[in-house]
C-alpha cells in the first residue's frame, strides 16, 4: 500500500505531497491542478512502463537505480502531445534540479520508487528511476501497477479484435475507450473474473445483463450487447454512465491494479447511481486490495464517501486542509469555483437562494435598489438551513470580508415565533435574512398594483379579480400543502420527544387558517400559474417578472441603503 505520493514540478505543480488512504477524493475548482495530479501520477507510472518494453531491455538496475533515454513517442502514456510542456511552468528542463520528479512511499516497508524525467539532448528525452524494489513492480506492463481511467467520451461502433498486448498497452495509455470491447471480452475468457465483474455490475444495475461474443469463423467484429427489459440494445447505444462504469470495473477485475484512478466517475450518471457506486468502490478497495484516488464536482459521491474516504481541497497546485463539511458546502452550490470570483473584490452582496431560475428574485432585488452588477446571486439546495448557510458565509467573508451575505427563504408556513427565532440566527451569525411575504416567492407577483404598471388600462378591481378566481381555483391545493408541511413539521417534534402528532387538529387548524388569510398561506406557485393562464387569454402578454415600486420590501430596501447609501441615495432623489 502505498503511503504518500510526492510530485514536483509537473505542470502547474511545483510540489504537492498527497498522503493516501484506501480511498482518496480530490475535490477542488476548475484549473485547480486536480487532473494534474491525475495525470502525474500515471505519467510516472508510464514511464516506467515503457523502460520495460523490448527496446529498452539494454537498460539494467545499478546500485538500485535505471537510467535511461527515450523519445516522446516511446512513452506509453502522456496527457498531451507536447511532453517538453509537462515541466513546471510549460518546459521541460534539462537540467537534473528541474526534472519532473513522482516519488511514492509504500507504508509498511517505507520502500520507495522516484521516477525522473528531463529534456535530454538531440530532442531526447531522459529518465531514471531510483528504488529498484517498488521500482520494479511499477515497471511491470503486464501486471499494471496503477489503471487510469479518464471520463468516458463515446465508444466507437465497431471493434476488432485485438491481442492481449495491444489491448493491455492501449488500457495504460488512458485509451480503453477504443479497445471497450476488447477488455469485455478479455474478462470473460476468465470465469471467475467475469462472474465477480457480472455480480459488481448488478449491484449498481439490476435490472441490465452484459453479453459479449465473437465467432472467430463468422464475425467481423466483436458483438457487445445489453439486455434491458427483454430486449438487446447494442452496447454503444447505451448511456454514458452506464458504459462509465462498466468501464471502471471491467478495469479493475482484468487487471487487478494497485492503484485505481477515476477521473470524475459521477459524470452522466443519477445520484443514486453514484452513491451505490460508491459503496461498491469501497467494498472493491477493501477485498481486492486496492487504492482508489478519485476526482470529482459531485457531492452526491463526495457525501456518499463521508465515511470511508479522505478528502483533499486542492487549490493552485496544492492541498489546502480544510473542514469536511466546509467542503461538503462549497461542492454543493459549486462555490469553489466562485472564490476566485469573491478574491476581485468587485461584489458588494452575495444573495443565497434555493431557487435555481433567479428571475424574479432579481426583479424583487432590483425594485429594493440591489446594484446587479455588484450583487452576485448563487443558488444552491440547502440555503434554507441557516447552519448550513453559516458555514458558507464564513468562507464568503474569508475571501471578501466587506461583502454582505443576504439569504432568501421562503416563509413556507412558518409561524410569526419561527420566522423571528431564523432572523434572530441570522443576525447573530452576521447574516440578512430575507422571508417572502407569502409562501413563496411568486406571492409577490399577485398584487394588482404591480401588474397594473403593465396594464394601466385595467382598474385594480378588474386585476383582482383574476387574482381572487385564480386563489380560489387553487385552495384545494393550497391547503394540502400547509397540512402536509405541518403534519411534518408534527412529526419531526413528535420524534424528537414532543406531542404526539394529531392528525385532525393540524387538518382543522390549517383549514381555519387558510380561510382567515388566504393571501398570507395560499400556495403562491400554483396561484401564479393559473392566474397567469387566465389572465393572458385574448390578451397581449407582457412579462409580469420586472421591477416596479410595489415589489419594495422594507427589509430589503434597508439592506441595499447600508450597502450602497450614496447610489441609493440618488436612485431616491431621481424618483422623486
Amino acid at each position: 500500500m502505498i503511503e504518500k505520493i510526492i510530485i514536483e514540478r509537473f505542470k502547474n505543480i511545483s510540489k504537492v505531497e498527497l498522503p493516501l488512504s484506501n480511498i482518496n477524493i480530490l475535490i477542488g475548482a476548475n484549473n485547480a491542478g486536480k487532473s494534474s495530479i491525475l495525470q502525474s501520477i500515471q505519467f510516472a507510472v508510464s514511464i516506467a512502463q515503457t523502460t520495460s518494453l523490448d527496446e529498452f531491455k539494454e537498460a539494467r538496475w545499478k546500485f538500485g537505480k535505471l537510467s535511461t533515454s527515450l523519445t516522446a513517442n516511446q512513452i506509453i502514456y502522456t496527457p498531451i502531445r507536447d511532453i517538453y510542456s509537462l515541466g513546471h511552468g510549460g518546459t521541460l528542463s534539462q537540467n537534473e534540479g528541474k526534472a519532473i520528479k513522482v516519488t511514492f512511499i509504500e507504508k509498511d516497508t517505507q520502500n520507495r520508487a522516484t521516477f525522473f524525467l528531463r529534456k535530454g539532448r538531440n530532442k531526447n528525452l531522459h529518465t531514471t528511476i531510483e528504488g529498484q524494489v517498488l521500482g520494479q513492480q511499477i515497471r511491470d506492463l503486464d501486471n499494471p501497477y496503477s489503471i487510469y481511467v479518464p471520463g468516458l467520451s463515446g465508444i466507437p461502433p465497431f471493434e476488432e479484435l485485438r491481442s492481449e498486448g495491444i489491448v493491455r498497452r492501449m488500457a495504460a495509455k488512458g485509451d480503453a475507450n477504443n479497445v471497450f470491447r476488447n477488455i469485455l471480452w478479455l474478462l470473460k475468457q476468465n470465469e471467475i473474473k467475469w462472474a465477480s465483474f457480472l455480480k459488481d455490475f448488478n449491484d449498481i444495475f439490476p435490472d441490465l445483463s452484459i453479453s459479449i461474443t465473437f465467432d472467430k469463423l463468422k464475425d467481423e467484429y466483436l458483438n457487445a450487447s445489453i439486455k434491458r427489459d427483454e430486449k438487446d440494445i447494442p452496447i454503444d447505444a447505451f448511456g454514458t454512465g452506464v458504459l462509465q462504469i462498466i468501464q471502471t470495473l471491467a478495469y479493475i477485475h482484468l487487471y487487478k491494479p494497485k492503484l485505481l484512478i477515476l477521473d470524475e466517475p459521477d459524470s452522466h450518471l443519477h445520484p443514486s447511481n453514484q452513491r451505490v457506486l460508491a459503496e461498491k468502490l469501497n467494498e472493491i478497495s477493501s477485498i481486492l486490495k486496492v487504492q482508489i484516488i478519485i476526482s470529482t464536482h459531485s457531492r452526491h459521491l463526495l457525501d456518499a464517501f463521508k465515511e470511508y474516504a479522505t478528502v483533499n481541497w486542492i487549490s493552485n497546485g496544492a492541498i489546502n486542509n480544510h473542514p469536511y463539511d466546509f467542503i461538503k458546502v462549497l461542492l454543493e452550490i459549486g462555490a469553489l469555483d466562485k472564490g476566485d470570483i469573491l478574491n476581485n473584490g468587485n461584489l458588494k452582496c452575495v444573495v443565497l437562494t434555493e431557487d435555481t431560475k433567479t428571475n424574479k428574485l432579481k426583479a424583487i432585488l432590483k425594485s429594493n435598489n440591489f446594484l446587479l452588477e455588484e450583487t452576485q446571486i448563487w443558488a444552491y439546495d440547502g440555503c434554507s438551513k441557516i447552519d448550513t448557510a453559516i458555514v458558507l458565509a464564513a468562507f464568503i467573508k474569508s475571501k471578501a470580508p466587506g461583502t454582505t451575505v443576504l439569504i432568501h427563504r421562503d416563509r413556507d408556513y412558518l409561524s410569526d415565533d419561527d420566522c423571528q427565532k431564523l432572523i434572530d440566527k441570522a443576525t447573530k451569525a452576521n447574516l440578512k435574512l430575507f422571508l417572502t411575504v407569502g409562501t413563496d416567492i411568486e406571492s409577490h407577483f399577485l398584487d394588482a398594483r404591480h401588474i397594473q404598471t403593465l396594464y394601466p388600462d385595467l382598474s385594480i378591481e378588474e386585476i383582482n379579480r383574476f387574482i381572487d378566481e385564480a386563489t380560489d381555483h387553487c385552495s384545494t391545493k393550497s391547503i394540502e400543502s400547509f397540512v402536509n408541511y405541518m403534519t411534518n413539521k408534527g412529526l419531526q417534534e413528535q420524534y424528537s420527544g414532543g406531542k404526539r402528532l394529531n392528525a385532525g387538529e393540524i387538518a382543522t387548524t390549517c383549514l381555519t387558517d387558510y380561510n382567515a388569510d388566504k393571501l398570507k398561506f395560499r400556495h403562491g406557485k400554483a396561484v401564479y400559474k393559473v392566474f397567469s393562464n387566465n389572465f393572458f387569454q385574448g390578451r397581449n402578454q407582457k412579462d409580469l417578472i420586472v421591477g416596479s415600486q410595489f415589489l419594495e420590501v422594507n427589509e430589503l430596501s434597508q439592506i441595499s441603503r447600508q450597502i450602497w447609501p450614496v447610489a441609493v441615495a440618488a436612485t431616491k432623489t431621481l424618483q422623486t
